[in-house]
């Protein structure tokens, strides 16, 4: 793929990170980390302004994964406290293997804002394909699913549950009594929590076909994210070493320094290449599972590397939170793990080593 911007593409990018610069400061952030809650009027605008729908545009020319990538990725430019990612990847999966009755209806809710719909989909085992929570022929969900991000802000959860052995996607109003939902810090201070369904009424909406595709896209749009963390943090560094002068000298003249900045730059170009080159075979509904894998793997292993060599340049600065570079080493560290870890990347990619490559 061309990875250079349509002008279309620019100007939303450009538009939305104007935008958040604006209406986002750090200082809000850090205020609601401390109150552990999520930034509800960010939110409602991104939803009134109609941002949530650029992946699924009216007309097949304006906009789609990879201009939901780009929303994703400036989000996270300013360590926003919102489920852009969780709503986009659940209204896309529902869009495209959703039930014909009741998906349109949904998608339309969920990008305007009015419905808050997040993912959840991981169990105590900790494997994504690993599914024990199970609806009964009633219609009732019972189980436990870990770290569901937003959960506690969310107006309804997509849950992946089996029903007489069959995998599906579930969605669930949150409001139910049947539904407890208990903090989980994380590493990254994003809210997320572990909830407990005993009995909650549930309405079936993807089969196991939703459940994979939620769980590809779900993780593409996460090494976005540490994609942002790593363009941020090597803007940061250059900049700081563009002043800061150590033995008469400005240290970004120095070459280890160079080298150091070089080395990220490297990382975070092929890391944006692997990931919106995915992005965009999912969109064509070409990207398999070892695709995306390759993809977050490289931005697992590439985000830690890259945001602690921003932590050395910046020496003592790095490490107080009065800077920002910690809302990005924090994060990033959190989106690592996220989705599938470095390790577990791999062990899907090497299924498919022995397998014979078509080269024509």
């Amino acid at each position: 793929m061309d990875l250079e911007l349509t002008e279309t593409q620019t100007i939303f990018r450009d538009t939305i990170r104007k935008f958040l610069e604006e209406e986002v400061p750090f200082s809000r952030v850090r205020e609601l980390e401390k109150q552990q809650r999520s930034d509800e009027a960010l939110w409602a605008t991104l939803g009134a302004q109609g941002w949530l729908g650029v992946a699924l545009p009216e007309e097949a020319d304006e906009g789609g994964l990879i201009e939901a990538g780009l929303l994703v990725e400036e989000v996270q430019r300013r360590a926003a406290l919102v489920p852009v990612a969780e709503a986009i990847s659940c209204a896309v999966t529902l869009q495209r293997h959703g039930s014909r009755e009741r998906a349109p209806e949904l998608v339309e809710r969920i990008l305007s804002g009015e419905m808050t719909v997040v993912p959840a989909i991981l169990e105590s085992v900790d494997r994504f394909g690993e599914v024990a929570a199970e609806v009964n022929d009633d219609g009732l969900l019972s189980g436990e699913k870990f770290f569901v991000d937003y959960a506690s802000i969310a107006t309804h959860h997509l849950v992946a549950a089996q029903c007489r052995g069959a995998v599906g996607l579930y969605l669930v109003d949150r409001g139910q009594s049947q539904i407890e939902t208990t903090s989980t810090p994380t590493l990254g201070r994003t809210p997320a929590a572990h909830v407990r369904y005993q009995n909650a009424s549930a309405e079936q909406l993807c089969g196991e076909d939703g459940h994979a595709f939620l769980i590809q896209f779900a993780r593409v749009l996460c090494a976005v994210q540490a994609l942002s963390c790593m363009q941020v943090a090597l803007e940061m560094s250059v900049a700081y070493t563009s002043i800061r002068e150590q033995f008469g000298q400005l240290i970004g003249t120095f070459q280890a320094v160079q080298h150091h900045a070089a080395d990220m730059a490297i990382d975070t170009e092929s890391t944006r290449f692997l990931v919106y080159e995915t992005l965009d075979a999912l969109d064509r509904g070409e990207a398999s599972e070892e695709q995306v894998a390759v993809a977050k793997a490289a931005a697992s292993r590439a985000v830690p590397e890259v945001v602690m060599l921003a932590q050395q340049l910046h020496g003592g600065q790095g490490f107080i939170e009065e800077n920002d570079l910690y809302f990005f080493t924090l994060r990033g560290k959190e989106r690592s793990l996220a989705w599938g870890t470095t390790e577990e990347c791999l062990a899907l990619i090497g299924r498919s080593v022995e397998a014979p490559e078509r080269w024509l």
